[in-house]
């Protein structure tokens, strides 16, 4: 079994719990997935199944989009609405002040994560520290913000964005930022991901759909993959078969074939075909 899975995640489970009830329906055993979302999140978590489970770096570093309820008025610990409130305030911004403040952040900029987060603190994770009651100073990180907008103001203290952002962007710390810059403080209590790389949420699936359609679910790799392709000369299908030497000569990665037959994606060094990641069916 080999391809990924458009999943919508459901807000309350982890990325880990997705994964392994996803092992569990399809009854298979190399399952990850491809950028965690966050246990309060719900929306497009796209899974790997199979050798396609080997495409995180192909398909996590791409664009992501979100639908983000800031909350102004307080603060939890974790940045969000599953953590402890640690500071209030009655200084609630306009709704001209904070699209202003969420707009100065469109474009690259240095964001430090949350202390609640997967990011590696010598060695461990920067929410177990937390959760120990351990200090924990995280490094800023560049990320970029590609599109920012209100969407609308259901209350007072309640605004609703849409942001485009790059792999990595913490949207709990666009939050904590941007109620900062004005004078406020605010914790994210809705998080929708609309948009991973092409995976959208109108084309995505629950667990339920899952657990009915099985591997009926799983999307190629090769019709997803934005790469040119190259097909090796019929006369080297055999060497190609047996991992023997090919000369090659084309620029960045592809999607190799031979014969038709999808086998992953290759690069051409010193003149001759690598597959860097092996995909193709056994």
């Amino acid at each position: 079994m080999n391809g990924l899975i458009n999943l919508y995640k459901p807000s309350g489970m982890s990325s880990a719990q997705a994964v392994s009830k996803v092992k569990r329906i399809l009854n298979v055993k190399t399952v990850g997935h491809m950028g965690t979302l966050d246990p309060m999140a719900e929306g497009v978590l796209v899974i790997g199944v199979g050798k396609s489970a080997r495409l995180f770096d192909c398909i996590s570093g791409r664009k992501k989009t979100y639908i983000a309820k800031f909350t102004f008025g307080y603060q939890t610990d974790t940045l969000d609405a599953l953590g402890t409130v640690t500071d209030t305030t009655a200084d609630i911004p306009s709704v001209d002040a904070a699209l202003h403040a969420m707009l100065s952040l469109v474009g690259q900029i240095e964001q430090v994560p949350p202390q609640f987060s997967a990011k590696h603190v010598d060695g461990k994770r920067a929410y177990a520290l937390a959760r120990d009651g351990k200090e924990v100073l995280l490094k800023p990180v560049t990320v970029t913000i590609y599109d920012a907008e209100l969407i609308c103001q259901p209350k007072m203290n309640e605004m609703v964005f849409s942001i485009t952002c790059s792999s990595g962007t913490y949207i709990r710390s666009i939050c904590r930022d941007v109620a900062k810059m004005c004078g406020s403080l605010a914790t994210l209590t809705y998080l929708q991901r609309t948009r991973s790389g092409s995976f959208t949420s109108d084309d995505s699936i629950t667990l339920e759909r899952l657990a009915e359609i099985k591997d009926s679910a799983l999307i190629a790799p090769q019709d997803v993959l934005d790469l040119p392709r190259y097909d090796v000369d019929p006369i080297k299908y055999e060497d190609l078969i047996h991992g023997r030497k090919i000369s090659a000569d084309f620029s960045g990665d592809a999607l190799i074939y031979g014969n038709d037959v999808f086998f992953g994606i290759g690069c051409a060094v010193n003149g001759e075909l690598k597959i860097k990641t092996y995909l193709k069916d056994d």
